[in-house]
């Protein structure tokens, strides 16, 4: 299953998805890979970096955090890092809307776009929508921010 993260900023949403695909996977067996795409290279180097401040991460579960987390060793900087295993999992890259081609070899499954297409105007929102439909899979989902719908 191919997973698009589309304005993925610091990473959080990818990282979410890889840990709860990875959690399905286990109980069913299933294969994926997440591509996650912004056009800010900073904070790309971030979402590659995996690392995040405790605070960041206070809204994941107990299990889930003992299982996709590693505490800094110098435990007063407050970070944890996503473990390699599912940083492997995602694919990220620079990726500018207004490009006429994404790139993509492949069709998504399933294509997250939350709160992104809100930034641009009308003319340009039917354009991606309509772009985002041609990497969508046939019985994909796209999913968006609600004050996008």
């Amino acid at each position: 299953m191919m997973v698009w993260s589309a304005g993925c900023s610091t990473g959080e949403e990818p990282y979410t998805l890889a840990m709860v695909l990875s959690d399905f996977s286990e109980k069913n067996g299933l294969d994926f890979m997440i591509i996650a795409t912004d056009i800010s290279t900073k904070v790309l180097d971030k979402a590659k970096s995996g690392i995040y401040e405790e605070e960041r991460v206070i809204p994941v579960s107990t299990q889930m955090k003992k299982k996709y987390l590693l505490r800094s060793k110098d435990k007063s900087k407050g970070l944890v890092r996503i473990v390699p295993e599912l940083r492997e999992l995602i694919r990220f890259r620079r990726l500018n809307f207004m490009d006429s081609d994404f790139g993509f070899r492949e069709t998504m499954d399933v294509i997250f776009c939350r709160n992104v297409v809100i930034y641009f105007d009308k003319k340009t929102q039917e354009r991606l929508l309509n772009q985002f439909a041609r990497y969508l899979a046939r019985g994909g989902y796209l999913f968006m921010g609600h004050s996008e719908t």
